[in-house]
């Protein structure tokens, strides 16, 4: 008898919470004004404990990152190669400049190429010894792998440009996590160039390229030059500075897109029976069309799965 009893309470539950009916005045609780700011309050307090639980556990909940300098290294002499350009060389004076540079974004809270101080990549690059004929810069944060990196370079023709630049020789790289503006982040900061002057004919003073409509990007003229590969010591010695390889038990990006996914499937269902029980019933409301709600939640849905985590400049 008490299972029979417990079996019915439940049933009438799941009814009353998920399917129209007259105890809930024809329209399934899960959809009622009072619910919906019930998640909205869940919405908070998921939010506070996942910045807590992270503050205090950031080994069991935090945020997954493998990027490593040799995978940058890699994926960029591909791209090159690709093209039938000669791969460039991992310079570690040129890493030194991307580590200040990054340094600088952290310790001065901003995201660009110049900093409010009027800092310039060339400012850095010089600072850190490297005479250069040629330069140029890219930048990334927030992602999570060294192919996210890359692809996302790629995928922006002025970050392209970049590292399709016949021109360049060399390249180092800057993998740092920090926090900016209050956000934890991983900045990586990618410095192109070339210093053999007699490889280079007629070049000035590099210039900021600012395409309208296009995130920034660094370069100047195009020329061919010829390059090497970095050796397996210097990459070795460089990726024990300069990759960042962290994996908590649980990654927060990806199970806070998986509960936000699990949360607008169950909405989208709930309100397809509404709206199957609406047609049925023929019921007219004033409140919105539950079929329209499920397709405006779909929308959101591949929207979230499409959106990539990182940006550039």
């Amino acid at each position: 008898m008490r299972v029979t009893y417990y079996d019915g309470c439940m049933r009438h539950f799941l009814r009353h919470f998920f399917v129209p009916h007259h105890t809930n005045n024809h329209r399934a609780k899960a959809l009622h004004l009072d619910t919906m700011l019930l998640y909205v309050l869940l919405v908070v307090v998921f939010n506070l404990a996942v910045r807590l639980g992270h503050e205090e556990f950031p080994t069991v909940l935090g945020y997954a990152t493998d990027i490593r300098l040799e995978q940058l290294l890699t994926l960029t002499n591909k791209e090159r190669t690709t093209l039938n350009l000669t791969p460039l060389t991992f310079n570690t004076t040129l890493s030194k400049a991307a580590t200040k540079k990054a340094e600088d974004m952290f310790a001065n809270g901003y995201w660009a190429h110049n900093s409010p101080q009027g800092k310039t990549p060339w400012d850095f690059i010089v600072a850190s010894g490297y005479s250069y004929t040629m330069a140029g810069e890219n930048l990334a944060k927030n992602f999570s792998t060294s192919k996210g990196v890359v692809d996302a370079w790629m995928a922006s023709p002025t970050h392209k440009d970049n590292i399709v630049k016949p021109g360049y020789r060399e390249v180092g790289f800057a993998i740092v996590n920090g926090v900016l503006n209050g956000e934890e982040t991983t900045l990586v900061v990618q410095m192109f160039g070339t210093s053999d002057k007699v490889a280079v004919e007629k070049e000035e003073k590099p210039v900021v390229v600012v395409p309208t409509g296009e995130p920034r990007a660094l370069g100047e003229a195009v020329v061919n030059t010829t390059s090497v590969p970095a050796t397996a010591s210097q990459l070795n010695m460089a990726a024990t500075l300069s990759s960042i390889i962290e994996k908590p038990l649980v990654n927060i990006p990806t199970i806070t897109k998986e509960i936000v996914f699990v949360f607008l499937g169950a909405l989208i269902i709930i309100l397809l029976i509404d709206g199957l029980f609406v047609y049925k019933k023929r019921l007219v409301r004033v409140s919105g069309n539950a079929i329209a709600h499920a397709l405006f939640l779909t929308a959101i849905c591949i929207i979230l799965f499409l959106i990539k985590r990182g940006s550039l400049v």
